[in-house]
């Protein structure tokens, strides 16, 4: 690889981004203007650094040859799963709404690149995909582009990878069977299904693969992890936050709540979603021109309140608690549009209808 990795610029990014807002909450300008002020500029550079192209659709997984004396900038594609971190780190700018690093049309064709069989299989994101390369052990696999790589792929699906696709999937609004859910699922399998699972209830470090045989086929001492936490953000974070749309903002005593209903069902629900001292019950709805949220909250927090809009929809009338209102906002996201409504602070249930044509 080369001397600057994608996943350290990416993660640099969302980190100052992060140490921004938090130095904003305790009054310390000074600190959030230089973290602002160096991620702006980071981010001002990336697309243009990062952005592998061509038929790739991917952006580099590294930059500037490792043999060359110089900062040469050459951009540098493996097929490494770090591919997918633009798309899973969501920014907090001040004033603007949330949204990934990556460009969203771009964050949409390398997304939709991952789902092709030379990048995932049965279970989820390879460690590094198939492809042309001039590594002496060839391409044992499909070949969805023409760049040519310098290392051998390894057909691997690691459970935290596949857990970081799945986010990535939900922070663009891609929650279908063949999108997000393809990843939920593969994680959710290896540790749930009969079938495949090697300890009951646990997520092993690495899924049956064709690279990464079965754990109990393998040696002892060439075996995974049998339970890795982290692969766990990739089956929680997308449907609470991504399906149920919760965002909260305790510290600051703010709540959102904008849910999107995946394509194919009518509904999705959580109750005790934990927030701090308190928890959130939530109902998504959407049926004919119609989508509901429903958030009942065991905690003070000043809601904000929405819902995805299914694409290319135009809202025709808004309710809050069944009474009409014009106090709302259809802002663009990476999702799409969404439609969101101040609810107030306080605690109890509050109802969202909204009418699209």
């Amino acid at each position: 690889m080369g001397e600057e990795k994608l996943d350290n610029t990416v993660y640099t990014i969302r980190g100052l981004r992060d140490l921004a807002d938090l130095a904003r909450s305790k009054g310390d300008t000074p600190t959030a203007t230089w973290a602002s002020e160096r991620a702006a500029a980071m981010e001002a550079a990336f697309e243009s650094a990062w952005w592998y192209g061509q038929d790739t659709d991917q952006y580099a997984d590294s930059i500037d040859l490792p043999d060359d004396g110089v900062n040469d900038n050459t951009k540098i594609l493996q097929r490494h799963w770090i591919g997918v971190t633009p798309m899973d780190a969501e920014l907090v700018r001040e004033g603007q709404v949330t949204r990934p690093l990556a460009t969203d049309d771009h964050g949409q064709l390398a997304l939709a690149k991952r789902q092709e069989p030379c990048y995932s299989g049965e279970f989820g994101l390879y460690h590094t995909g198939t492809g042309p390369t001039s590594a002496p052990e060839g391409n044992p696999g499909p070949t969805c582009d023409s760049a040519v790589s310098t290392v051998k792929s390894e057909r691997s699906v690691f459970s935290l990878n596949t857990g970081i696709m799945a986010v990535a999937e939900g922070n663009f609004g891609r929650l279908g069977v063949d999108e997000q859910q393809r990843y939920t699922t593969g994680n959710a399998r290896i540790q749930l299904d009969p079938s495949v699972w090697e300890m009951p209830g646990a997520m092993p470090e690495i899924a049956p693969s064709p690279d990464f045989e079965a754990n109990i086929d393998r040696p002892l001492y060439d075996r995974s992890m049998v339970l890795q936490a982290w692969g766990t953000y990739g089956t929680l974070w997308p449907v609470v936050h991504h399906q149920l749309g919760v965002s909260p903002d305790l510290g600051r005593g703010q709540l959102a709540v904008v849910p999107q209903v995946p394509d194919g069902q009518s509904r999705v629900a959580g109750t005790n979603i934990r927030l701090g001292g308190g928890s959130v019950d939530v109902t998504a709805e959407r049926g004919g021109s119609t989508v509901t949220t429903i958030v009942t909250r065991h905690l003070s927090a000043d809601l904000l309140i929405g819902h995805v809009l299914p694409d290319g929809a135009a809202v025709s009338s808004v309710t809050l608690d069944g009474e009409p209102t014009d106090a709302y906002e259809v802002r663009s996201t990476a999702r799409g549009a969404e439609v969101v409504l101040d609810a107030g602070i306080g605690t109890g249930t509050s109802t969202l209808v909204v009418t699209f044509s």
